[in-house]
């Protein structure tokens, strides 16, 4: 325990470096979130404020790990899918917002790409060493066309699902076919063999997980908050059924995102991204199922998925009664609209999830 503190303390030294760092970057490009038009009001002037702040937790947690933690099993298959699900997500953050930033200034580069005569890009390219870096930056650039990087179109819904199924197939292969596993556990019961089904189960849980976390992402401090909360939970689980590398790794994403919560509670200076809530997602439903204990996950992220699971049933039952379920979904919008401060939304919300996580302690204990 008292190592994986000081992994804790490790991890929140670094992100605590890095965030002033990346804040100032993201700032000073305008890589600013989008809003909602119809959303609450209120919501308004946070338009502009600059995402992304995921992807240094990421870097933090996977530098540490890989320095420090490696385990085939019980961190790096985790990482991977992170590093996976963090790339789909810093495509769907550019592809929002890329054209409409200072990325394109950043490297002095025209709608056509083609250097301007004596420009910082021209010089570059003439540098043998900067010509394969040169070639990745063609490539994007061309790929950003192609999947409509602007501002208001980014990724469309069929994109995004054949990547995730891409990934959730490839979480669902490993613990099936690499990992043999076939068994769900059940409190008092114990391993229930299903076969083939549990590749299925897997890979429909993890596309419910990575979807409801981006959801949730909707509030100043809200889906960070739950994820540290949900990081404790497996923490503490992995070191009570001996998985110790992997409650290394908990603590780690709870020293790595410790101080992304300090710039992103309300008002916030900086937003998660895709390429945030799709790690959290990720490596949140890899933890339970390397645990064996997918039902407790149900508890532990059980305001993720009440809150996620709101979009979807509000739209359903729009489509098919014509009414709504709530006044605005996802659900937290909805306690805005009957007059919650947006603060009291996200604390009553985190004192839920730590209710529940008590509960999925218990039950994957039993």
């Amino acid at each position: 325990m008292l190592n994986q503190i000081l992994y804790l303390i490790f991890a929140m030294m670094i992100s605590f470096a890095l965030y002033p760092v990346w804040i100032s970057f993201v700032y000073k490009y305008q890589m600013g979130e989008d809003v909602r038009e119809d959303g609450p009001q209120s919501h308004l002037k946070k338009k502009g404020t600059p995402t992304m702040g995921g992807l240094v937790f990421l870097v933090t947690v996977s530098l540490v790990t890989f320095i420090f933690n490696k385990s085939r099993t019980q961190t790096l298959f985790p990482l991977l899918v992170a590093a996976m699900a963090g790339l789909f997500g810093i495509v769907e953050d550019l592809s929002k917002l890329y054209r409409t930033s200072g990325l394109r200034q950043l490297l002095m580069i025209d709608g056509a790409f083609n250097y301007k005569k004596g420009d910082l890009a021209s010089n570059i390219a003439k540098k043998t060493v900067f010509k394969p870096f040169i070639k990745v930056w063609r490539f994007f650039f061309e790929f950003t066309r192609i999947i409509g990087s602007t501002a208001n179109i980014g990724l469309q819904t069929y994109q995004k699902l054949l990547i995730q199924g891409f990934i959730g197939g490839f979480v669902a292969y490993w613990a099936y076919v690499k990992l043999g596993w076939d068994y769900i556990w059940f409190p008092l019961i114990g391993d229930v063999h299903i076969g083939i089904l549990y590749p299925i189960f897997i890979f429909f849980l993890f596309i419910a997980v990575l979807n409801f976390v981006a959801f949730t992402d909707g509030l100043d401090g809200l889906a960070g908050g739950l994820g540290i909360i949900a990081f404790a939970a497996f923490w503490v689980l992995a070191s009570r059924l001996g998985y110790n590398s992997l409650g290394t790794l908990a603590a780690t994403f709870i020293g790595a995102m410790l101080p992304f919560l300090y710039f992103n509670v309300y008002p916030a200076r900086i937003f998660m991204g895709n390429v945030g809530s799709h790690v959290l997602g990720s490596v949140l439903a890899v933890f339970a199922v390397v645990l064996h204990r997918e039902v407790a996950l149900f508890f532990i992220l059980g305001v993720y998925l009440m809150d996620g699971i709101s979009s979807p049933l509000q739209q359903f039952s729009n489509k098919l009664t014509g009414k709504r379920i709530f006044r605005m979904a996802p659900m937290h919008h909805h306690f805005e609209l009957l007059g919650w401060p947006e603060t009291k939304v996200v604390l009553r919300f985190w004192i839920v999830s730590v209710m529940l996580t008590f509960v999925g302690i218990l039950i994957a204990l039993l």
